[in-house]
C-alpha cells in the first residue's frame, strides 16, 4: 500500500472481492473456501468508505470553521480599527496615543497584505 493512493487502495479491495467471488469454484477445488475472507474484506472495506464519509464531514467542518473563524476576527479587526479612528477623532491626529494606535494597525496591515 505504500506506492498506492487511496483510490488505487480502494480499487484494489474492490476488483479483489469481484474476481475473487467469480473465481470461487477454482479455488474450492483447490481446497479452499475463499467465502469467509471474501466478507472480512468486504466488511473491511465498508468501514473504510464508512471512515471517508467521516473524514469529508470533517474536512467541510473545518472548512467552516476557519470561514467562521477568518469572518468574526475581521469583524473584531475592523471594530478596533473603527475604534482607532474614533479615538483619533477625540484626541486628534498629533497625540502620542494616536500615533501609537496607527502605528500598530499600520504594522498589522503590513503584515497581512490583502486584506
Amino acid at each position: 500500500m505504500a506506492t498506492l493512493n487511496e483510490k488505487e487502495s480502494r480499487d484494489f479491495v474492490s476488483q479483489m472481492i469481484v474476481i475473487v467471488n467469480q473465481n470461487a469454484s477454482l479455488l474450492t477445488d483447490a481446497g479452499f473456501d475463499p467465502a469467509t475472507r471474501i466478507e472480512a474484506l468486504q466488511g473491511k472495506l465498508q468501514t473504510a468508505d464508512e471512515a471517508e464519509g467521516e473524514q469529508q464531514k470533517a474536512q467541510a467542518a473545518a472548512l467552516d470553521a476557519t470561514k467562521h473563524a477568518n469572518e468574526t476576527l475581521k469583524l473584531a479587526y475592523d471594530d478596533a480599527s473603527a475604534f482607532v479612528n474614533l479615538i483619533e477623532g477625540l484626541l486628534g491626529k498629533e497625540n502620542s496615543l494616536v500615533h501609537k494606535l496607527r502605528q500598530l494597525r499600520k504594522k498589522r496591515d503590513k503584515q497581512q497584505p490583502g486584506e
